[in-house]
């Protein structure tokens, strides 16, 4: 049986919604961060990616990303999804939701943080019709970590459920 969260002692339970609220608000303002810097329409990260001359407006459009700034981008999404997607998840086991609404969850969060690493290589060296791999990620993952959130931090101090408590001994 697993430890519930909300017979966690005192000092892990505020440590855990801690990391929670960082990890979450984390997934917030990359997607704000994103917005801010290219947009998160299909045709504004395709643009972001392979340039855009036609839009004198936008200067950050004009050129195609180097290598380099695709590579940047990629790292930048792999490693900021695979942090949040082992805290929340290894919370979330926690729960005492379902084990297949934790499966869907966490499938959902790898699947479109897998999307959103891949799509700055395809979109730039393979079809700007890969855009959507990026954008549909960036709107749903601060939701599906929000929900997340909202399980693990409200079972944590609000809900009760059924599992044991683990108190350790000391001294013998």
């Amino acid at each position: 049986m697993t430890l519930t969260l909300h017979r966690l002692h005192l000092g892990y339970r505020i440590l855990y919604t801690g990391v929670l609220l960082f990890m979450t608000a984390g997934t917030v303002v990359h997607t704000v961060h994103q917005a801010e810097r290219g947009g998160l329409a299909p045709s504004a990260v395709a643009d972001w990616y392979r340039g855009n001359e036609d839009d004198a407006d936008a200067v950050v459009y004009l050129f195609p990303k180097s290598l380099e700034e695709v590579w940047a981008d990629v790292w930048l999404h792999s490693t900021t999804y695979a942090i949040a997607f082992v805290v929340l998840g290894s919370l979330l086991f926690r729960s005492g939701i379902g084990r297949s609404l934790q499966a869907g969850l966490l499938a959902g969060f790898a699947g479109l943080g897998l999307c959103a690493t891949a799509a700055p290589l395809l979109v730039r060296y393979a079809s700007a019709g890969f855009a959507w791999l990026l954008s549909v990620p960036l709107l749903v993952l601060p939701a599906v970590a929000t929900a997340i959130f909202v399980i693990t931090a409200g079972e944590m101090w609000f809900w009760r459920t059924a599992g044991m408590r683990y108190e350790p001994r000391i001294g013998g």
